[in-house]
């Protein structure tokens, strides 16, 4: 690896735990009419200069043409506009709210900031904004936070710092490294609807960008499609792809799904065949030179120093021997990671190995865990602690 990690900076927000805002969801007494637009949220299409708009209504719009985003460069010309798509999510989802929407904005301007409103029929969002990333030429310290494991009750003390980070400008995404709401189908999905409203003041202001952790997996993982819309090949809700990638400023980003080891075998091949086509390209001499770090995250760890029995506290860890050598092979700087509910942070390590102990050019990927944000749900306990004696590649 030709650079230091001093170079940039990539901030890892440990997350501590979050007070809710109350839902937006409106009673309608006539069902005919259209319900308010909730559950706001941001992502990243297949460049950083296409951000997606999601969000959710308890009744389904008369016609595409009367739903959509109208969006500026400031407060007073929010006029260009773009219709969006819709259908209706019912799997694992009985009593939650239904009806998705998804609009695109393309061929945006590298660090332009925008306004923009949604607008359902006669019902109007509040106006949010985000900012575009700057072209890679523009020398910048670029920062993302990045967090794992948050519920509805239990990430209450997160959320302020999440609204925060979210509007301070200093940073360009927010990245959830699975596990979410505890859990997004509980209560017929009415969980999931009011965990996505609790974190819209954050996620309609910045990129939300996610990958899927082991409490996403029931109903085939459909919350988490229906949900989230993330740059892979297909955006189809149906898609069995949970994985995908993104350059983000100097930064290749690469999102991988542990559960494919415990929930999907069927997808491990394909989900082996994407990250090494993607990270040979990532770490060709001429793509670093553009792009010179990798940032590898999933849900599972590698490595842990949990006292418990979860697949990194084994020695004979599924993910590792699924995902190690692929990782090493191209040269991953950083792998983030979530699922044990504390932080840890790793010397290089590879195949249980430590390559040194410091940070200079390292020889293997380095790790952090960070899975804090706020697990517990209705009082209970569920941290996972490191009591023990820590792992021998444990900074």
């Amino acid at each position: 690896m030709a650079v230091t990690m001093a170079e940039i900076r990539l901030s890892l927000a440990l997350a501590l735990v979050l007070c809710a805002a109350p839902s937006s969801a409106n009673s309608l007494t006539n069902e005919l009419e259209q319900s308010a637009p909730e559950q706001i949220h941001l992502s990243f299409g297949s460049t950083t200069t296409e951000i997606v708009v999601m969000w959710a209504q308890s009744t389904v719009a008369k016609s595409n043409a009367s739903s959509g985003v109208r969006y500026g460069v400031n407060t007073t010309d929010v006029r260009q506009t773009v219709m969006a798509k819709s259908w209706q999510f019912t799997e694992g989802n009985p009593d939650g709210v239904q009806w998705i929407y998804r609009a695109r904005l393309q061929n945006l301007t590298r660090g332009e900031a925008y306004v923009y409103q949604v607008f359902s029929g006669t019902n109007t969002s509040a106006q949010y904004s985000f900012s575009v990333p700057r072209a890679l030429d523009q020398a910048y310290p670029m920062q993302v936070v990045m967090f794992g494991d948050m519920g509805k009750n239990g990430g209450s003390a997160t959320l302020p710092h999440l609204y925060k980070e979210a509007t301070s400008g200093d940073n360009v995404a927010l990245i959830h490294v699975g596990d979410f709401a505890y859990d997004l189908h509980d209560d017929g999905g009415k969980r999931g609807d009011d965990f996505m409203n609790r974190l819209q003041a954050a996620s309609a202001n910045i990129p939300y960008m996610t990958c899927p952790g082991n409490h996403e997996i029931p109903y085939n993982f459909s919350h988490y499609r229906n949900r989230f819309t993330m740059p892979t090949e297909s955006d189809d809700p149906a898609s069995d792809q949970l994985w995908w990638s993104l350059d983000i400023g100097p930064v290749h980003f690469v999102s991988y799904d542990s559960e494919v080891y415990f929930a999907r075998p069927d997808l491990i091949e394909p989900h082996l065949e994407f990250l090494n086509k993607d990270l040979a390209l990532a770490a060709s001499p001429e793509q670093r030179q553009k792009v010179p770090w990798i940032v590898a995250f999933g849900h599972r760890p590698m490595y842990c120093s949990n006292i418990d029995h979860d697949d990194c506290a084994t020695p004979s860890s599924k993910v590792r021997a699924g995902l190690e050598t692929v990782f090493n092979k191209y040269g991953v700087d950083f792998i983030v990671e979530g699922h044990e509910h504390s932080y840890e942070r790793l010397y290089p390590v590879f195949n249980e190995t430590v390559t040194q102990y410091n940070y200079v050019n390292p020889k293997a990927p380095v790790h952090f865990i960070s899975g804090q944000a706020g697990c517990n749900e209705d009082g209970g306990i569920c941290v996972n602690p490191t009591a023990g004696a820590k792992g021998k590649w444990s900074a």
